[in-house]
């Protein structure tokens, strides 16, 4: 009998976490928009008792359920992230969940301090083509040590917020969650080493295409370009000594996909299956599990080690 909680009425909660709310474990619903965001009827697609509040801070006075799910644009996640857990609640926070590391340092604090759960909603690894990729390596007595990606799109309408510095815009606080944490996945650490090329930014220094070469203990390294201006591409290629494993689609993927890896092991190519799974769906259930078991220092560290690795790519731009 879960009940959660949403700060912000946004395209992600209603297209993708709505609808998946009751297969994760939950039994009531609250949504609270911003000052003046028209209401909807997309919040009937969860089928579920749905409570509505015209502000944020309405929403969290009212609240006494299990979890809070901030979801508001980038520059505010500190905020509410902070008045969720000063109000005593476990909180999820939309990547990036803090735009500084100084930033994440306080937030794990509070959270610590009142002994409540904190993680960083970076679904995609929840999804079971991560744990056939592991299994791989495993069952090829191998391990990845070099991890290429792509991770780029056509540009956005001009008035995205992607485009706009003063709301945490910026490819880099977009899509570095996804580069450090697949860093932090397969290699089990944090990076050493970081070097970060800006390729195009806007009239006002924002940027909006990047590379980056990021080493790891042990000779591991990950190479990765990404960006708002060029043709979609979402793609990891994972290499080790005797195996190469690549994988399209990784950090968004349909619900109804068996995906496909192409796997090369030993000079022999083949292509494997795996199952089908709905990233925020796997991801909140995993939520739930954590709060029962009541341990959240792998959600610390998980948060505390990317915000540390992106901090290295904020500090390391050439």
């Amino acid at each position: 009998m879960a009940s959660i909680l949403f700060l912000g009425y946004s395209n992600l909660v209603k297209a993708r976490i709505l609808p998946i709310l009751g297969k994760a474990g939950f039994t009531k619903v609250s949504i609270a928009k911003y000052e003046g965001q028209p209401w909807d009827e997309d919040f009937k697609k969860c089928g579920l008792p749905v409570t509505c509040y015209d502000c944020y801070e309405d929403g969290l006075k009212a609240f006494k359920g299990d979890l809070v799910y901030v979801s508001t644009v980038n520059s505010s996640h500190v905020k509410y992230a902070r008045m969720s857990l000063d109000a005593g609640h476990n909180t999820i926070v939309d990547k990036p969940a803090t735009l500084t590391l100084t930033d994440a340092q306080e937030l794990i604090e509070l959270a610590k301090s009142k002994k409540l759960f904190l993680g960083e909603s970076t679904v995609y690894l929840m999804h079971p083509q991560l744990s056939t990729i592991k299994e791989i390596f495993v069952r090829n007595e191998d391990t990845p040590k070099l991890a290429t990606i792509h991770f780029t799109m056509p540009p956005f309408l001009p008035n995205n917020f992607r485009y706009k510095k003063t709301l945490g815009g910026g490819a880099i606080m977009d899509t570095a969650p996804y580069a450090v944490s697949v860093g932090r996945y397969f290699f089990g650490s944090k990076p050493e080493k970081v070097s970060c090329i800006i390729s195009e930014r806007q009239e006002d220094g924002l940027d909006i295409e990047y590379s980056l070469l990021m080493s790891y203990p042990g000779g591991k390294t990950m190479i990765g370009h990404f960006g708002f201006n060029t043709e979609y591409i979402n793609q990891v290629h994972l290499m080790g000594t005797r195996t190469n494993v690549l994988v399209n689609r990784i950090f968004t993927i349909p619900d109804n996909m068996e995906n496909e890896l192409t796997v090369n092991h030993l000079n022999q190519v083949s292509v494997i299956k795996t199952p089908m799974g709905n990233n925020f769906e796997l991801y909140l259930k995993d939520v739930l599990r954590v709060l029962c078991s009541g341990d959240y220092e792998q959600a610390y560290q998980d948060m505390l080690w990317d915000a540390e690795a992106k901090n290295m790519i904020i500090n390391n731009i050439k």
